[in-house]
């Protein structure tokens, strides 16, 4: 019912929507007049929070409205495992059914990271025209290092990176093991001072993205520019001399012939393309007015 109205506000007509969700358009009509926030007090009841349910159908929306129903079911599916494996809805089950054991932890073991898998949501997720004008004249990669990653043959990224074509950012080719030496680089050291940090993606820096940043309230480190040619080692460095745990992006600046560039990055590959797409958003209100 949520997921139909939230389509339905991005403009999609009931017969869209049916199809999209595999049920009929009476059955759209009667979720679009049910009472959202019954569905909202529902969730929560059972364990989500606003943030949790609000992440949920926006992630959705961006999947369903690149027709993409495939990636949305991983996703969907994915998100229920992780928070099954977090025990959020362990206090419902039990309220509901008196024979679970008080102690029982079952759920815990049920998700495991499927690098590959994420990828595929992330990369549909890509195409959206508010990433186009985002993706720099270098173009744009997207990486994904495993847990307690070693090395750059386990992190996952774009062989021939991120272009544009008919307009849409559109991948080269499937993403590969071992595809970016330099994201693979930045990642493998950042994730030794935040290992939960396995994610990231380069897009272009000018004012108005500089602009979009502040108006989201990222938190946000500069570094450069500086006035020679700057090797791909020392953009590393430079990146790695202002990590912080809690930033959202690290903006270097280039140098001489080198385009600036900003590094966004997330514990994983889909927490990084919806904050691509925030400021994808933030970008074009700030650029049309």
């Amino acid at each position: 019912m949520l997921l139909a109205k939230k389509l339905r506000e991005y403009g999609m007509s009931q017969s869209k929507i049916s199809a999209l969700l595999g049920v009929t358009q009476p059955a759209v009509k009667q979720y679009l007049d049910e009472d959202e926030q019954k569905g909202y007090e529902k969730l929560t009841e059972m364990g989500l929070s606003k943030d949790d349910i609000e992440s949920l159908l926006s992630t959705l929306v961006d999947l369903l409205s690149n027709s993409d129903v495939k990636g949305a079911i991983y996703y969907l599916t994915d998100f229920g495992l992780k928070e099954l494996s977090e025990l959020k809805f362990c206090k419902y089950h039990k309220e509901k059914d008196k024979y679970v054991p008080p102690d029982c932890e079952i759920c815990r073991n049920l998700y495991r990271t499927k690098e590959e898998n994420e990828m595929e949501v992330a990369l549909s997720m890509i195409q959206n025209p508010l990433i186009t004008p985002l993706i720099p004249e270098v173009l744009s990669n997207l990486a994904y290092a495993r847990q307690n990653a070693k090395n750059e043959n386990d992190v996952i990224a774009v062989a021939g990176r991120i272009t544009k074509v008919m307009g849409l950012p559109t991948p080269a080719s499937k993403p590969m093991w071992g595809a970016s030496k330099h994201l693979s680089k930045i990642l493998l050291n950042v994730m030794g001072k935040n290992s939960e940090i396995r994610s990231v993606m380069n897009i272009k820096y000018d004012e108005g993205v500089g602009k979009a940043l502040r108006k989201l309230g990222f938190k946000v480190a500069y570094i450069g520019p500086r006035d020679c040619y700057v090797s791909d080692d020392e953009i590393i460095n430079d990146i790695l001399k202002v990590y912080s745990p809690d930033l959202d992006c690290v903006v270097h600046l280039g140098g001489k012939g080198i385009e600036a560039n900003t590094y966004v990055f997330g514990r994983d590959p889909i927490e990084v393309v919806k904050k691509i797409i925030e400021i994808g958003r933030a970008y074009r209100e700030i650029t049309e007015n």
